[in-house]
């Protein structure tokens, strides 16, 4: 009886994709010769994962008639930190049993300094789950100093929560220990605990400073952060810029960066809560004091490409450089060919690792105004503000019919023989 007791809870440990950094080499090389991708290609950019750095998941799955609890790895041959294994003993024990039931997953996000926000998705029904979770809950303030927050989460509708993709959902946090909000490493920066983030934060927190050394931005610059989550981004590189804007769609999104805000000396961060269209860029800028020198930053979530006509209307708009950040090289080759249509060149692309040992990496694309006619077009004039201006209104025909319109007639014969 006590072996199956043993078994039911017996952890499986789920190892991340076998990828290598050589591989994802390998295969971007292939792209960029086949994609015919011009522009310089710099040095890869990422750092070692430590596992207190990474979040990590403990999931229930079914294998055959057992109901089992599973450990994701963020990176693969990653070692199990102590805080996992505490965790997965503690279930164990006989009288969480029905607690243990009733999990659908625990997430433990690290905050980059070695401390976890802990979420505990499950089903409590009935006193005996309720009774278990609080003496859960109390073990973790007792046995867990590195847990410096912990909430019950719910979705709607029943799905497992990823904060990747958790604005297609509603969910609903009930904290149970800490706050709502948890630290970026020691940035000085935080975010909300159902954030978006990537899994691993060593690369991603040093990632702000090497955009910077890639653009080298000026006094009087702007930036525009697309899809910005936490802000994170941003809220670091303000103060290399005269202001910064951000955009996202989540709610989560929005109290992050308001949050971020209140920790800027400059208070220059403002964030817009909406999805992002072609028709934003013209609402935008037709406030004057939104004219100046802009970058925009596209950090594409997922696959996902942009918008339908956002390349058209961002490019109108006549931005200092385009920033755009993809997992996604099919949509990478889509999108860098509509911007060089629009007169941006590719100036340069930084592969970046930011999870090391996953299947996925992403690239920077560096895009600036083609001033000089390279790719066969009317070079843009040197002599013209590189401005962000306000869109000129067109005329339409009512206004036209009142533009009084001088015609002279010419003589006829007899006239010019007189």
């Amino acid at each position: 009886m006590y072996k199956k007791k043993e078994d039911e809870t017996k952890p499986v440990k789920i190892q991340a994709s076998a990828f290598t950094l050589e591989d994802h080499k390998k295969q971007l090389a292939a792209w960029i010769e086949a994609e015919h991708i011009p522009g310089k290609f710099q040095a890869w950019y990422t750092a070692p994962a430590d596992p207190t750095h990474s979040d990590w998941r403990i999931k229930s799955v079914y294998k055959g008639p057992q109901e089992l609890l599973e450990v994701e790895v963020p990176v693969r041959k990653m070692d199990v930190p102590d805080i996992v294994t505490q965790i997965l003993s503690q279930l164990r024990k006989d009288h969480l049993r029905a607690f243990r039931k009733s999990i659908r997953q625990i997430l433990l996000r690290a905050t980059g300094d070695g401390r976890f926000a802990m979420l505990v998705q499950a089903n409590l029904r009935g006193r005996n789950s309720a009774h278990a979770s609080k003496t859960f809950v109390d073990f973790v303030q007792r046995s867990l100093p590195e847990v410096i927050s912990l909430h019950f989460i719910q979705c709607k509708p029943d799905h497992l929560f990823d904060p990747a993709i958790a604005q297609t959902m509603s969910t609903e946090a009930k904290c149970a220990i800490g706050k709502d909000f948890m630290p970026i490493a020691e940035t000085g920066f935080s975010m909300h605990v159902l954030d978006w983030a990537p899994r691993v934060k060593d690369a991603w927190i040093g990632l702000p400073k090497r955009i910077a050394d890639a653009i080298h931005p000026t006094k009087g610059d702007r930036l525009f952060e697309f899809y910005s989550a936490s802000s994170y981004v941003g809220a670091s590189l303000a103060n290399l810029f005269e202001s910064v804007d951000c955009l996202d769609c989540r709610e989560t999104a929005m109290l992050s960066a308001k949050l971020n805000a209140r920790s800027l000396i400059e208070n220059n961060l403002r964030f817009h809560r909406q999805k992002l269209d072609a028709n934003f860029f013209a609402k935008f800028f037709r406030k004057p004091e939104n004219e100046g020198r802009w970058t925009f930053y596209f950090n594409l979530p997922g696959d996902e490409p942009l918008a339908t006509g956002v390349v058209q209307t961002a490019a109108t708009s006549r931005p200092e450089r385009i920033l755009l950040q993809t997992s996604n090289l099919e949509v990478a080759a889509k999108e860098i060919r509509k911007f060089r249509n629009e007169g941006y060149m590719l100036r340069k692309s930084i592969p970046l690792y930011l999870e090391p040992g996953s299947a996925k990496f992403e690239v920077l694309f560096i895009f600036v105004p083609d001033r000089n006619g390279l790719l066969g077009r009317n070079p843009a004039n040197l002599a013209r503000s590189r401005n962000v201006q306000r869109p000129k209104e067109s005329a339409n025909r009512a206004k036209t019919g009142n533009i009084p319109h001088f015609v002279q007639k010419s003589p006829s014969f007899r006239s010019r023989k007189d």
